[in-house]
């Protein structure tokens, strides 16, 4: 097509707009597979030239209903080929894409239709009836489409947005580099959710120097198993488009369908949680089975045992390296690397910045302090957010000082490692000491029969708060809080030691696998009353 404007024309020659790596992948990589799922039992799969032509189509169709550049849509999905498409559709048409996490509870996802005033919201038939309670009365809202094959509903199919459109090159959008791409809203355990605004240039570079990071080769395969509305498994998708690589997406954890896929799919790349990376070991006949394609493995968001990973080491013939960093720095901000030596023998490591990212440890005048001193981990560079959706003082609050503030302690070593301490509202001080809940737990979930672990801090009359832990234990076994205060003595300083310890069946988690310490603050304010 002839381009007749010369602010497009520039614009098309300068930008980083996320929807162009698909326009890319679908030039140099058309025929190969992009995106694969299950359905029913059938495997699915769209190829870059057949995403990319979707993509357009829907583009034009969301345009035909009244949808405009920076209006936002909101997607209420599992992990499938419709997300993907859905995604790349707001991106290429400079829609504000606003991935919702359905695990939520009503009342935090209606905020978070309200707070981001969609004007469209997209549902699975799975979260049919949730998405259209948490929509009623919503005045911005002019589309809603449901991801089926039928909409009795008031909604429209995607089939008849596709249906009779152009799937010729979107050319139209003039995208800036900063514009927002993405809103993410954050768990809100304390408060409501925020939305996180998220760049073209954010996601592009973090998703770019990922794959440079963790050795991502060109055609490698993934298995998705985390849930694309979180940032760091949609990260870990758009850093394989950058290498023409593919998608495989199972909509939740099992653990023998992973082991199958990774086998018959040849995966290269798997990223999980570590009780997930561990009920791997669990399944029957694990260690016999061929895991010769998979060439990184990941895990997120929590310290691993020595000994687990030893074990998966084995297992799985290959190197596992944790990523670290948070939706308002799209992750990944640090990677600790298999096998580094680091000054500290314990403790959770976050290891080095990624190659756009500077790392810094300060303290609450903005100083930077030296090697070995406890402080706020910061960071800036390119991942960094916009900021929080209509909220210019909280926004402000996290870049103070020229760096973004992530409201984590950590210290870095003689090395250049970072060492993450605690979250700074998790920190528990007690009798005038210190305690880092982490270090606490890195203990307990050592310990034989622990499954699932959390500590933190609960008013006490005397040394103001005391170290609780709430101990989940593994399947079939007894636990008392006596015998487990007593293991903790061997390795842990008095006043690190757990003053009371509840058994428990299950722990409060999000969606994506944290422990939700306010719930169990909460539930456990009044251990010390009286």
């Amino acid at each position: 097509m002839q381009i007749s404007s010369p602010e497009l024309s520039r614009n098309l020659v300068e930008r980083v707009a996320v929807g162009d790596m698909l326009r890319r992948r679908a030039r140099d990589s058309a025929d190969r597979d992009a995106v694969v799922d299950f359905v029913g039992g059938q495997r699915r799969s769209l190829t870059y030239r057949q995403l990319n032509q979707q993509v357009n189509q829907l583009v034009r169709g969301l345009r035909h209903h009244g949808l405009k550049q920076g209006d936002r849509l909101a997607l209420l999905a599992g992990n499938s080929l419709e997300f993907m498409t859905v995604a790349f559709a707001c991106y290429k048409a400079g829609i504000i894409f606003v991935p919702i996490n359905f695990c939520q509870n009503s009342a935090d996802i209606r905020y978070n239709l309200s707070n981001a005033r969609v004007s469209a919201v997209v549902f699975e038939p799975a979260h049919m009836d949730l998405a259209m309670s948490c929509s009623a009365g919503l005045d911005d809202i002019i589309l809603r489409v449901n991801l089926g094959s039928a909409a009795d509903d008031g909604s429209v199919t995607l089939a008849a947005l596709l249906d009779q459109q152009d799937n010729a090159e979107i050319e139209d959008v003039i995208i800036h580099d900063r514009d927002t791409a993405q809103l993410l809203y954050t768990s809100g355990t304390t408060s409501h959710p925020k939305g996180v605004e998220a760049s073209h240039l954010s996601l592009t570079l973090s998703s770019l120097t990922c794959s440079l990071n963790v050795g991502m080769g060109r055609h490698h395969r993934q298995l998705v198993v985390l849930p694309l509305f979180h940032c760091g498994a949609f990260m870990l998708c758009l850093s394989i488009f950058q290498c023409a690589g593919r998608i495989v997406m199972i909509p939740g954890f099992d653990a023998d369908r992973i082991i199958e896929l990774l086998e018959s799919e040849r995966i290269n790349v798997l990223a999980l949680l570590p009780m997930m990376w561990k009920s791997l070991m669990a399944v029957t006949g694990v260690a016999q089975r061929d895991f010769t394609s998979l060439e990184t493995a990941i895990y997120a968001m929590a310290h691993m045992d020595k000994p687990s990973l030893e074990r998966l080491r084995k297992i799985f013939d290959c190197k596992f390296h944790l990523v670290s960093g948070q939706t308002e720095f799209f992750p990944p901000a640090s990677i600790f690397y298999d096998g580094q030596a680091t000054e500290f023998a314990e403790g959770n490591y976050w290891g080095v910045p990624t190659l756009l990212t500077d790392q810094a440890i300060l303290d609450d005048h903005g100083r930077e302090l030296p090697h070995g001193m406890v402080g706020e981990i910061c960071w800036r560079g390119p991942h960094v957010m916009n900021g929080y959706y209509h909220d210019p003082e909280e926004s402000a609050k996290t870049r103070q000082f020229g760096w973004h503030h992530s409201g984590d302690l950590g210290l870095i070593d003689d090395q250049g490692q970072l060492l993450f301490v605690d979250r700074k509202k998790d920190m528990i001080k007690t009798g005038g000491e210190n305690v880092s809940s982490c270090k606490v737990e890195q203990v307990l979930i050592t310990l034989p029969g622990v499954a699932v672990a959390a500590v933190f801090g609960v008013p006490h009359p005397r040394w103001s708060e005391a170290v609780c832990a709430a101990v989940q234990p593994a399947p079939g076994t007894v636990l008392t809080a006596a015998e487990i205060i007593e293991q903790c003595k061997q390795h842990l300083s008095g006043f690190q030691v757990p003053k009371t310890v509840v058994i428990v069946d299950t722990l409060p988690m999000t969606s994506t696998g944290k422990v939700q310490k306010a719930a169990l603050r909460q539930r456990y304010k009044s251990l010390f009353d009286g």
